[in-house]
């Protein structure tokens, strides 16, 4: 027996035997901790268990076609009831999932479950299911389906087929994988709604988003010197933008900029803090995101720093 199978038996047998369950998606949520959780969620409520979903943010309205997700939960007064089961979904450690003030409030007795894919992940868990060479979290949750047979059905199917589209942006980035492939043409058998997801999440930026894309394409500016080209968002710029809109600019520019091996997007926080977002042909950005306190995969990674960004001949810098 692998020692993924292992853990997913472990896994399958801790929801089996659970009263109560609290599944935790990570702060400003995207479509893979949005995906993979809401994928679980539906399972566990297939199951008849007792199950919270919560994230710190509510998640962006184009992800309402995702069944049961105005059922999660940003009231962190979750984290004084009892579970038995606890399960972190795409997060690297807790404080990115931003419930690192509130896991210590839970009742003792529960089983803390880290699931996810990036290579930075600090396995925080009791229980640490990080499968590094998956395309996403969802891939990871669907491994975990398909090794203990859990029948999947059209609202599981389009939860985890989310994720999938998302992390891969489209199947076309570099962390697209011949499971991703497969999970995802199983997917869409078992009735995951494709047409929804490029409906909601492709195909409804509004004017003001696509006007948010144009300033940052006109703010493009190459540095030879490490073969990166960068842009940014001031906080002027837009009042409120999410991370699906800073991922979706960086994919695009890295699918777009081919002779150009890294891409870095970085974005003005409201509260003195500047987001980065790297994408990458062949470096590993996620050793440069790790020693700027984030991390992430090799080829996709990111960042948070105190500061405000500069802009000068050589592009923007954060100071």
């Amino acid at each position: 027996m692998s020692s993924t199978t292992h853990l997913f038996g472990r896994l399958h047998e801790a929801v089996r035997t659970a009263d109560r369950i609290l599944l935790v998606a990570h702060k400003k949520p995207d479509g893979d901790t949005l995906g993979s959780s809401s994928g679980f969620f539906n399972w566990c409520l297939r199951e008849g268990k007792d199950v919270t979903a919560f994230c710190l943010d509510a998640p962006p309205d184009m992800y309402g076609y995702l069944d049961q997700l105005h059922r999660y939960t940003t009231d962190p007064a979750v984290f004084q009831e009892r579970y038995d089961l606890v399960v972190v979904f795409d997060s690297g450690d807790l404080k990115y999932c931003g419930v690192d003030k509130y896991v210590p409030n839970l009742p003792q007795g529960y089983l803390l479950v880290n699931l996810d894919h990036h290579v930075t992940n600090d396995r925080f868990g009791h229980l640490n299911i990080v499968l590094t060479d998956a395309s996403s979290t969802a891939e990871v949750v669907y491994r975990f389906f398909e090794e203990n047979k859990v029948p999947l059905d059209h609202r599981i199917a389009t939860c985890l087929l989310t994720g999938l589209c998302t992390d891969t942006s489209n199947f076309s980035n570099a962390g697209t994988n011949p499971k991703a492939v497969e999970a995802a043409a199983t997917l869409v058998g078992a009735g995951g709604r494709f047409q929804d997801i490029l409906k909601h999440v492709w195909m409804s930026q509004n004017v003001d988003a696509l006007k948010l894309w144009g300033l940052m394409l006109s703010r493009l500016r190459y540095n030879p010197a490490y073969d990166v080209v960068a842009t940014y968002i001031l906080q002027t710029d837009v009042t409120d933008i999410s991370n699906d809109a800073v991922d979706g600019i960086a994919n695009f520019l890295n699918a777009v900029t081919g002779n150009v091996d890294t891409i870095l997007v970085l974005k003005e926080m409201p509260d003195g803090y500047v987001k980065g977002s790297f994408r990458s042909l062949t470096r590993d950005v996620s050793k440069v995101a790790r020693l700027l306190g984030g991390g992430g995969h090799k080829k996709a990674a990111g960042f948070t720093v105190k500061g405000r960004i500069k802009v000068t001949d050589k592009g923007p810098v954060v100071n």
